[in-house]
């Protein structure tokens, strides 16, 4: 007898909804803000080229035999890749960078802008590759004179491209919330 009553109340407490404390837990979970480096946008492939890129030598001229066109020639496609890591498509994520203007509203204030790894990416130097690139939407706070500091930007991250005259991008964010860069 007391075996059949803890198979039915094993059976009851199986088919019963989880508590507000486990529901609230698994819906945090799934959630859950993954904190990214720039690394980690690349595929293992892109990444592996990345790593063993030359030092650029800023000696001598930009000639044929120049480091800056040998490691053009040896590693143009990743410095060029749109390649993503598709397993990030609608994940939420933290990501710090710099902020490139692309887009204001009435007030001056950033609306759109490309998230990039260092200062003066697509505007002072070239841009790095597109999948080092991501377009972010959403944007609220920004005015144009906060460019020069960086910012951890988090949100929905897609693997949805984006073109403009600056560059391209193989990243898209939603962003949900803006706030400066801590280092942490």
């Amino acid at each position: 007898m007391l075996k059949p009553l803890l198979i039915g109340l094993s059976l009851v407490l199986v088919a019963m909804p989880m508590s507000g404390t486990a529901t609230e837990a698994a819906a945090a979970s799934t959630s859950a803000v993954k904190t990214l480096e720039w690394m980690d946008l690349l595929p293992d492939d892109d990444r592996e080229k990345m790593e063993n890129l030359p030092q650029v030598s800023h000696e001598g001229g930009e000639g044929a035999g120049s480091a800056i066109n040998k490691a053009s020639s040896q590693f143009g496609d990743v410095m060029q890749s749109a390649k993503v890591r598709s397993e990030l498509n609608g994940k939420k994520v933290r990501l710090p960078g710099f902020v490139v203007p692309i887009e204001y509203d009435a007030e001056q204030n950033i609306t759109s802008f490309f998230l990039v790894p260092y200062f003066g990416a697509c505007i002072h130097v070239p841009p790095p590759p597109p999948n080092q690139i991501v377009f972010v939407t959403n944007a609220k706070g920004l005015k144009a004179d906060m460019i020069y500091n960086p910012f951890w930007i988090e949100g929905t991250l897609t693997t949805d491209t984006m073109s403009h005259d600056l560059a391209n991008s193989a990243y898209s964010l939603k962003a949900d919330k803006i706030s400066e860069y801590d280092g942490e």
